[in-house]
């Protein structure tokens, strides 16, 4: 089929992901529950514009759909939130109770061994 409508570079990436991925449309089709490949050709010919229900089922069989409608591979990069002052005192708080809490455990650990060695020896000793 041509590729000819109002969407002809989706429709041109969205075919090449078939062919790449599933190398037929009614192979796609199959996978994303379709009746038949005719649910996709407006899609392949440029004629109508992915919407969400179509999109949801491409990305369930892993069609990156980002790339299909706006030429860019992977998720859209977003700038890193600005420092919170707060949120790092917090972070550094938890930080250090969890270390203070794992030294605690192998600190316990160790007590409890030794009482384990104890109270083996003492039943020794009781069963002589």
């Amino acid at each position: 089929m041509p590729v000819s409508g109002a969407y002809t570079d989706e429709a041109k990436r969205l075919k090449g992901e078939i062919k790449k991925k599933f190398k037929t449309q009614v192979a796609l089709c199959q996978a994303i529950g379709a009746k038949d490949s005719s649910y996709i050709n407006a899609y392949v010919t440029g004629k109508n514009r992915i919407g969400n229900i179509l999109r949801e089922k491409l990305e369930a069989v892993g069609i990156d759909v980002n790339y299909i409608l706006y030429g860019k591979k992977g998720a859209p990069e977003l700038p890193p939130p600005p420092p919170d002052q707060t949120l790092t005192v917090m972070l550094t708080q938890c930080t250090e109770k969890i270390q203070q809490l794992q030294t605690a455990t192998i600190d316990i650990n160790k007590e409890l061994f030794e009482l384990n060695k104890l109270v083996d020896t003492i039943k020794k000793r009781v069963g002589q």
